[in-house]
């Protein structure tokens, strides 16, 4: 999955929510059943498109992606068992969008 589309709309991923389902309503973060378990969530994040570039794996919901040195992401992989959601921006606010398992 190309997160490079985002650049489109004047959007940047700056906060993660890693869960079982979407949120109920777009102004919520999404929230997982239970305490999330670090084999069934886990995402790789890449800062150029087509997975290139400085990589971090993620296995924990992140309010501010920045303040883990990611500036920006290019692409993403979800090899987890849940969605991940990423925010426009940090706290869970601003446009997002959501990528399943595989």
């Amino acid at each position: 999955m190309r997160i490079g589309h985002l650049a489109a709309v004047g959007a940047a991923a700056a906060a993660l929510t890693l869960a079982s389902a979407l949120p109920a309503s777009a102004g919520a973060p999404a929230t997982a059943a239970g305490p999330l378990k670090a084999d069934k969530v886990k995402v790789v994040v890449f800062e150029q498109p087509m997975f290139k570039g400085k990589r971090t794996t993620l296995t924990h919901s992140v309010r501010n992606l920045p303040a883990l040195g990611l500036d920006g992401i290019g692409s993403a992989k979800n090899s987890g068992k849940r969605t991940v959601t990423f925010y426009q921006r940090t706290n869970y606010a601003g446009a997002h969008f959501s990528l399943k398992p595989g």
